[in-house]
């Protein structure tokens, strides 16, 4: 959270959390070439391997392909969970207007805008999440943070909260 010069400024950008960074994943991905090699590598000095160099060949024709499929599959996964990383939610008060934006590395960004004074924030409990934090204004509602850890969301409600009551008590 930043505060800007205003008393009712307040700003804070969400974002999921990156568990392995690129250095970590280029080196998982390493790792795991290693082990497909030493696979290959053991593959050949098995036991028989040198009666017949044509059965060799065939279980590697064979067997290649498909651990290439699972290594070409595992990349593809981490790629795509690395650019769905890349979402952020900001909110930004600045004493007259509660703005939420979107940006999603695949999706155009979305922005909403709420009047403090009408805006209730709101947690419950859904099937799929626990405390759920949605912003509240007339017909609009947004879930925001369904990223975050139910105790974050709850934090989180609370300090937007905090920030309307300090618009609120200007106001007065």
């Amino acid at each position: 959270m930043s505060e800007g010069a205003s008393s009712v400024s307040w700003e804070v950008e969400l974002w999921p959390n990156r568990s392995l960074s690129k250095r970590g994943l280029r080196t998982f991905l390493l790792l795991l070439a290693g082990c497909f090699s030493v696979f290959f590598l053991m593959t050949a000095a098995a036991p028989g391997s040198s009666d017949g160099s044509t059965g060799l060949a065939t279980v590697l024709l064979v067997v290649i392909p498909f651990i290439l499929a699972v290594f070409g599959l595992v990349v593809w996964a981490f790629a795509v969970n690395n650019r769905d990383g890349r979402y952020t939610e900001r909110l930004h008060f600045d004493g007259e207007t509660l703005v939420v934006e979107a940006t999603h590395p695949r999706r155009r960004p979305l922005r909403w805008e709420f009047q403090p004074y009408w805006t209730r924030v709101l947690t419950r409990d859904t099937r799929d999440l626990e405390n759920q934090l949605i912003l509240r204004h007339r017909d609009c509602a947004v879930a925001i943070g369904g990223f975050l850890t139910p105790e974050e969301r709850g934090d989180l409600a609370e300090e937007i909260r905090s920030a309307l009551r300090r618009f609120n008590g200007a106001q007065s």
